[in-house]
């Protein structure tokens, strides 16, 4: 409130002042005036210039004078800014500021002697002589009558009425005199008569026949007027610069009365066709410039390039006339030498009237579309080997493509665009978008409705590699790691002329070819400086190798003991059927004491996709349920995000999920050891038909974990860092991540076209876990028999029963022994489950091993069918995989 306060009163200081100056007093005015006012600077975003940072340019440009070996401008820099702190104001780092935007590279154009220019001159200032000093000095400034009027005429009567007007102009009487009646002289009386008016009957002479009618013979026919070569010489060249003439009419077309003497109608008419095509073409240029067309910047230079060849046409014509208006010796009048003279002149607007002849047909061509028929037309100059008009074009197009340039060298230079340019092929989004979407979403390139990109045909290859430049630099502003006062930054660029791009000796190479090669080098100089300078502070300052390596850990279970320690605890919860293996707490909790040794502990988190209550019975016998649910997630700095997208996190989840499933069918197969096992479960008729399955089951899971590892996921890394090394631009990171993980949805059977194989593959897992259950049940239905069998034996013996006496309470050694005990009632509901449903331990056994054999042959007959059809690295893992299965399968029969 205190800084509104004083904001309100300088203001009304302010109008109050302004007020007084102009003599204005109107109190609703004055109101308005001030609320805007303080509108204004209540939402000014320009704050003051912090002076540190001109210091920290200061210091910068002193050192740099010192490095450049320029000592001399260093020390004068220094004394000069000693000197200034004994005379700073509040507006000092203001001032420094704006002659820091000012300067223009000082290291190289600042000369020491330049300094000598603003000392004090030590002479005196020479005395200057006044006007009014002479009048005082000579008398005559109070001599009145210096400023009457002279009267130059040469009777005594001019001279008094001469006078009698003075007298009456010094009268102070204002009202009508006799003299006003007087004749009042006029421009017409000065004009002197010429009695010799025979100087002029020769040029109304020469210039009869433009006034003669035409006469008809005998047969009523139009005679034609004979004019000589020379009237038809100079009317020619008339036309051709856009004048009137007889000869011609305004579309250039010949007129039919005139004959040239000596010469007949058909040829006089043929050389009159072949002078009104030239000037038709001509005459077509500069109609184009008489319509108002359109004003921006791009058609204006166009425009301008057309007038000043024109301009330089009419010259050369005008040079011509003078041979023929000054003789000075015997000169031939020929009008088809003169138009020959002409014609290399003439030739090249022929090209440029079709370009202008296309571009005016065209009703809503873009304000680009003359680049490209100019850039076509210096291309089909070239190919019809004319060397004059293929370099008259191309110094046009390349003085108006600069002009294209300055969007261009505006967003890759600055990462800025012009406001209101509908013609460059970046756009920027009104809406504001978070960091991490800066790369994706804030600047779209142009297209048109029917998808084309709003860029010349010429520039579309380089239009990524200009996008991409323009975002780096947009990314390094916001990183607040861009200097535009840097050296680095000022690259000097290569030239884009006509002479630079085509030099003598390359007529030979196409111009398209030429150019293509020359503006490379041109985006080259900014786009390497860009970009890699956006790699380096990714991948250093922005920790982008920790935070893939990090996501290879949590994600791909890179190090497989941590994984262990994170998956076991999952799993043994899912088995006790403790509602915690779904708690994103305790989830997190395991991630950050397995992967904590490896990654950042407080970047990570878990999250749990369940909607409704999930059954924890059906999550434990199936990988599908409850397993894909689980979700890790890492937290990434947003520079970090333009490169790992979140469809690319995506793929990470679902390879997680994968992993998850295979490592949860190989933990249910490995918890029963073999010598754990109880006697009686061991010798029962169907151990040697379970211990096949297991060993089954077990090889094919360690078997697809094994492709998984060592076939896709080690490989794809590998190469998918070597990318990442190699890459030109951010661009090339996003595609070289983002090609990985597709590779590795494609390679880990997870994309759309190995669906059916994919649930098969998890129907084997839940074969696993379903073979671990019917053991688990069997057991424990075999541990209830035997209580069983020993409660009745104790029932039958001749010991009295102590009704008082306790119960004995279950003693367990370690927990695993308890947990085996809890497990054992788990088990014996399943049992009992089983037993209602009619299924013995031997049927579910046979069950599994059916299922088994036609689940592995639908695999590898469908890897095997998927392979042939498809092409690409991933059909060869496709194929890699089956063979591994079936080499399996084949060693288990033969066994």
């Amino acid at each position: 409130m205190a800084y509104l306060a004083k904001l309100g009163a300088q203001v009304d200081e302010l109008i109050a002042a302004v007020s007084a100056a102009s003599g204005q007093g109107d109190h609703d005015g004055v109101q308005i005036s001030r609320d805007a006012v303080i509108r204004v600077l209540r939402q000014n975003t320009f704050p003051r210039t912090n002076q540190f940072e001109v210091e920290e340019y200061l210091d910068g440009f002193e050192e740099r004078f010192s490095v450049a070996g320029r000592d001399g401008l260093a020390t004068a820099l220094g004394e000069r800014r000693r000197a200034l702190q004994a005379k700073s104001t509040r507006w000092t780092p203001e001032i420094l500021q704006l002659l820091l935007e000012l300067s223009d590279q000082p290291v190289k154009k600042s000369r020491l002697e330049d300094l000598e220019l603003l000392r004090p001159c030590d002479q005196a200032p020479e005395l200057t002589l006044r006007w009014d000093e002479i009048a005082e000095e000579d008398g005559w400034g109070a001599d009145r009558a210096l400023w009457k009027t002279i009267n130059y005429a040469e009777t005594s009567d001019d001279e008094e009425y001469g006078d009698a007007q003075s007298e009456s102009s010094e009268s102070d009487d204002t009202s009508l005199s006799s003299h006003d009646a007087r004749h009042e002289r006029s421009a017409q009386d000065l004009l002197l008569p010429d009695p010799d008016t025979a100087i002029l009957e020769p040029v109304h002479q020469s210039q009869a026949w433009r006034y003669e009618e035409t006469t008809k013979d005998p047969n009523g026919r139009p005679l034609k007027l004979s004019i000589t070569e020379f009237q038809v010489l100079r009317e020619a060249l008339f036309m051709l610069q856009g004048l009137k003439n007889n000869l011609f009419n305004a579309q250039c077309e010949p007129a039919v009365k005139y004959q040239m003497s000596s010469t007949s109608w058909h040829t006089f008419s043929a050389l009159l066709d072949s002078i009104s095509e030239s000037g038709y073409q001509i005459f077509t240029l500069r109609r184009f410039l008489a319509t108002s067309g359109d004003t921006t910047p791009l058609q204006q230079v166009f425009r301008d390039s057309i007038r000043q060849r024109l301009l330089s046409f009419d010259r050369h014509v005008s040079t011509i006339q003078a041979r023929f208006i000054d003789i000075k010796q015997d000169t031939p009048v020929s009008v088809i030498a003169v138009m020959e003279e002409l014609k290399p002149a003439i030739k090249p607007m022929y090209a440029l009237s079709r370009i202008v002849q296309k571009l005016t047909a065209e009703q809503y061509a873009y304000a680009f579309r003359y680049l490209e028929l100019l850039f076509d037309a210096v291309c089909t100059a070239q190919l019809e080997g004319d060397d004059n008009v293929h370099r008259y074009l191309g110094d046009m197009f390349f003085q108006c493509f600069d002009l294209y340039l300055r969007p261009i060298r505006k967003w890759m230079a600055e990462g800025d665009l012009i406001p209101g340019d509908k013609s460059f092929f970046v756009s920027a989004s009104a809406a504001e978008v978070p960091p991490n979407k800066i790369w994706e979403r804030k600047y779209k390139l142009r297209r048109t409705k029917q998808g084309v990109l709003h860029a010349p045909n010429f520039l579309r290859p380089a239009v990524s590699r200009i996008f991409t430049t323009g975002k780096s630099i947009v990314v390094l502003k916001r990183l607040g790691k861009y200097q535009r006062r840097d050296n680095s930054w000022d690259v000097a660029e290569p030239p884009l002329t006509f002479a630079a791009v085509c030099p003598r000796g390359s007529e030979l190479a196409p111009f398209s070819e030429l150019f293509n090669n020359a503006f490379d080098i041109w985006m080259k100089s900014r786009h390497h400086t860009a970009s890699a300078t956006l790699q380096r502070i990714l991948f250093d300052s922005c920790g982008l190798w920790t935070s893939l390596d990090a996501l290879q850990h949590l994600h791909l279970m890179a190090d497989g003991s941590c994984a262990d320690a994170f998956t076991f605890p999952i799993f043994e919860y899912l088995d006790n059927l403790n509602p915690s293996w779904r708690d994103r707490f305790t989830l997190a909790e395991f991630a950050r004491e397995a992967f904590g040794t490896r990654l950042d502990q407080t970047l990570v988190s878990a999250v749990v996709e369940i909607g409704s209550e999930p059954d924890d019975v059906a999550a434990r016998q199936s990988v599908r349920i409850g397993l894909s649910k689980i979700k890790l997630r890492y937290r990434l700095s947003w520079p970090v995000q333009l490169v790992i997208s979140g469809e690319s996190l995506t793929a990470y989840d679902a390879l997680f999920t994968l992993l998850l499933q295979v490592r949860r069918a190989v933990y249910a197969l490995n918890r029963n050891r073999i010598l754990n096992e109880l006697s009686d479960v061991a010798r029962t008729d169907e151990a040697p038909l379970y211990y096949t399955l297991r060993s089954r089951l077990l090889w094919f899971c360690t078997t697809f974990h094994t492709y998984l590892t060592s076939l896709v996921l080690a490989p794809s890394i590998s190469a998918m860092q070597d990318d990442l090394r190699t890459a030109d631009d951010v661009d090339a990171m996003i595609r070289a991540h983002g090609t990985f993980c597709k590779r590795l949805i494609e390679e880990a059977c997870l994309g759309a076209k190995l669906e059916p194989i994919r649930e098969c593959i998890l129907d084997l897992f839940d074969l696993a876990v379903k073979l671990e259950d019917g053991r688990r049940g069997e057991a424990a239905r075999l541990l209830a028999s035997m209580n069983e069998t020993s409660r009745l034996s104790l029932m039958s013996s001749p010991q009295r029963h102590d009704p008082l006496r306790q119960p004995r309470r279950g003693v367990y050694v370690s927990e695993a022994e308890q947990a085996e005990a809890e497990m054992t009632f788990i088990d014996a509901e399943d049992t009992e489950l089983a037993v209602e449903q009619g299924d013995t331990y031997l049927d579910l056994l046979q069950s599994i091993g059916a299922d088994f054999d036609r689940y592995l042959r639908f695999i590898i007959g469908g890897l095997k069918g998927v392979a042939r059809a498809s092409s690409g690295a991933a059909a060869g893992k496709w194929d890699m995989l089956a063979e591994m299965l079936e080499t399996g399968m084949r060693d288990q029969r033969a066994g």
